[in-house]
């Protein structure tokens, strides 16, 4: 289905990507693009749908390289939101994001749960909600909504 707003989900594979599925009811009532890195489980779950395949960001030689691939296709993109549970390829885009004033929502994921790490406090910083799925991780970060588990 499409309408709504135009949403851009940022996925690497994994529990990542199970997050992001779970929340099909939620995105299959907007325009949903995807933003993935290519393995076997998001080639086979996200057959059939607008993706554009990139590579894993660590394998980039620079940081700003891949804000800049990001910010390009946010460009190009234009989505009204950026939604990822990720870590490594949703830094660039949650940094392009804010270059560009495109919200972002982060989710945090159900393995979640000691002291949230660097990475982890960076997103959640940078979006603009941070959802989370044990009641537990509501304190970790400022203003997290609860979900609960998603699966």
């Amino acid at each position: 289905m499409s309408g709504g707003l135009r949403v851009m989900i940022v996925s690497g594979s994994g529990g990542v990507l199970l997050d992001m599925l779970a929340l099909r009811p939620w995105w299959q009532q907007h325009d949903t693009t995807w933003v993935a890195v290519p393995a076997a489980d998001t080639e086979i779950a996200l057959a059939g749908l607008p993706v554009t395949w990139q590579p894993d960001p660590a394998a980039w030689p620079h940081a700003a390289a891949a804000v800049w691939r990001a910010f390009r296709l946010l460009g190009r993109a234009k989505p009204d939101l950026v939604v990822s549970a990720g870590r490594r390829l949703t830094l660039p885009f949650f940094l392009a994001a804010r270059l560009r004033r495109v919200p972002t929502i982060w989710l945090e994921t159900l393995t979640q749960t000691g002291t949230p790490c660097g990475a982890a406090r960076l997103h959640a910083r940078l979006a603009r909600l941070v959802l989370v799925q044990r009641p537990e991780r509501v304190a970790a970060h400022r203003d997290a909504v609860l979900v609960g588990e998603l699966y």
